[in-house]
């Protein structure tokens, strides 16, 4: 039921802002301490964040666009080409708007925020306006719903990556760092299987009838990300922090 729908999606946009809220309580202030205690060491936080959420962002959205098939068929119950075709669309935004993430919560926490404000300005402004445009160019071909969609990626992206632009032109921080080396096999094997899935087997998924079918097809994908993340050294960080967590 819509309206249903409608309360669930407003509670689950309520709790992600609870979470960003939280984040920003416990990283802001320390981004903030470091300012005024030691200086020196906010771009190495800066590039050591980066490398971090780099090696978790852009597996997981790759991994989550591929297995939206199967997510489609275990949630809604059939393959829906508008969810897959969403899913995809969506991944391409929010991972820059994660990528931006490190940069985003060192200008709030060192008081920098024009370019913060310029993104986020920039955002709302190309959501509303693209998001119309784009809808009423695309109602008399039948596609207004993705080209919306489209349009809200399209702007969240260009937002932050204002931001990410303009902190590293201000602190003098090399491009070459947004794309760390020891992450490349990650990266490409998360670009080739995307690309595989959505110009290949996503045609394959579609016409299966069996949910096994398609569960060994999204598996089978999936694994070739998660190998070189697995021979990654930031694996074993990550692992470390995690079981350091886990009660025993």
């Amino acid at each position: 039921m819509p309206f249903v729908e409608a309360v669930q999606n407003k509670l689950h946009a309520r709790r992600y802002a609870q979470l960003v809220k939280q984040a920003n309580q416990v990283l802001v202030p320390a981004v903030s301490h470091l300012q005024e205690r030691d200086p020196d060491s906010i771009p190495r936080i800066y590039r050591e964040s980066y490398r971090l959420v780099f090696f978790l962002a852009v597996p997981a959205f790759a991994c989550l666009t591929i297995a939206s098939p199967l997510i489609s068929r275990v949630w809604i119950g059939r393959y829906e080409s508008a969810f897959v075709a969403f899913v995809a669309i969506l991944s391409v935004g929010w991972l820059v708007n994660v990528l931006a993430n490190p940069a985003y919560v060192i200008d709030l926490g060192t008081g920098a925020l024009r370019w913060v404000s310029v993104g986020c300005v920039a955002t709302a402004v190309l959501n509303a306006g693209l998001g119309f445009f784009a809808g009423r160019c695309a109602a008399p071909h039948g596609f207004a719903a993705v080209a919306v969609a489209s349009s809200a990626a399209v702007s969240l992206a260009v937002g932050y990556v204002l931001v990410v632009v303009a902190y590293h032109r201000e602190t003098r921080t090399p491009f070459a760092q947004l794309l760390p080396v020891e992450s490349t096999p990650i990266l490409f094997a998360s670009l080739a299987c995307a690309a595989l899935f959505l110009f290949g087997v996503a045609a394959l998924i579609r016409s299966a009838t069996s949910l096994r079918l398609v569960a060994v097809g999204t598996v089978a994908l999936l694994s070739a990300i998660l190998i070189p993340m697995w021979r990654h050294p930031m694996r074993e960080r990550v692992l470390r922090w995690v079981l350091t967590r886990v009660p025993v």
